[in-house]
């Protein structure tokens, strides 16, 4: 809510113009570089930085920063977004230049979808490989979800998000998403697969897993999908999880099990080493579903902050 009837007043006035109301129209679908905004209106870039500023000023956009790049979107939660899902009701579908917006962003994200998928096939087919080493990808997605579900999933916070997987599984089930990866190029595939989804309550962002960005007690669930082997002090993983993680919340770790080898790499954890570093993070095990697999058998660790 806002804070009085001034800072209501300011944040309606920031709105009230054409190009601000399609700006914000756009970014409430997924955040957007300047460039890519540029694009879309068709208008120059000082114009419509201008227009971005007197929006972020009122709060009812966000900004943050990707290396040389500028993000925008509706924030997912607080009275800017509260304010923009309220307007969404009353735009006339049938205007010109919302129509032309809205192809113009499917272009941006065909775009963008295009720019991935040549970099997962071609820089790192080792993801889609680790995905097929399971088996049913569609068994495993309801797996994730008939564990996962059992309780609201409030905020989610998925850890090395890769591919976006684990957003695009639990995405429809949360109340808010955000997945970090310090990969920018990875960041860029997970973005784009949550726009092909229409998961615009979910957000993307380029983070360190050693060392989140994010408040203490942050989020309501935690997912690490399938990143524990990669990880040079894992248990530093599961605890830097622990601490963005509400008392309460849900971690599921996403491992493999067993004798797992993939190009003479051992992908393969004990369940109880990772139990262990669950608990010295502060968190209690609580269940293991075992899913086995074609070539790899994958265990479900979920545990609960105390």
């Amino acid at each position: 809510m806002y804070r009085d009837l001034i800072e209501l007043v300011d944040a309606l006035k920031s709105i009230a113009e054409p190009t601000r109301l399609r700006l914000v129209r756009l970014l409430a679908q997924g955040e957007l570089t300047v460039s890519e905004l540029v694009r879309i209106l068709g208008q120059s870039q000082p114009r419509v930085s201008r227009h971005l500023k007197l929006l972020c000023d009122a709060g009812v956009l966000e900004r943050f920063r990707e290396q040389h790049h500028v993000y925008y979107r509706v924030p997912l939660d607080g009275a800017g977004h509260e304010l923009s899902r309220s307007l969404s009701a009353f735009f006339p579908l049938s205007d010109t230049d919302l129509a032309n917006d809205q192809a113009r962003l499917k272009d941006v994200q065909e775009a963008r979808a295009k720019l991935s998928q040549d970099y997962v096939e071609e820089e790192a087919p080792e993801w889609r490989r680790l995905h097929e080493l399971h088996g049913d990808e569609a068994a495993f997605a309801q797996a994730v979800i008939n564990e996962m579900t059992r309780e609201p999933l409030g905020e989610l916070l998925d850890v090395a998000t890769g591919t976006g997987r684990m957003l695009s599984i639990l995405g429809p089930h949360c109340s808010k998403g955000t997945g970090i990866d310090l990969s920018r190029k990875m960041v860029n595939v997970a973005r784009a697969q949550l726009a092909t989804q229409g998961l615009t309550h979910c957000t993307i962002r380029q983070d360190d897993m050693y060392q989140m960005r994010f408040a203490d007690a942050s989020f309501d669930t935690v997912t690490i999908d399938q990143v524990l082997y990669l990880a040079d002090q894992p248990e530093a993983v599961v605890n830097e999880a622990a601490r963005v993680l509400s008392p309460g919340g849900r971690l599921m770790i996403v491992a493999f099990t067993g004798d797992t080898t993939e190009e003479q790499l051992p992908l393969g954890i004990a369940p109880a080493s990772i139990d262990a570093w669950c608990r010295a993070a502060g968190l209690e095990p609580d269940t293991h579903v075992n899913l086995p697999g074609q070539s790899a058998d994958i265990t479900l660790i979920v545990a609960r902050a105390t």
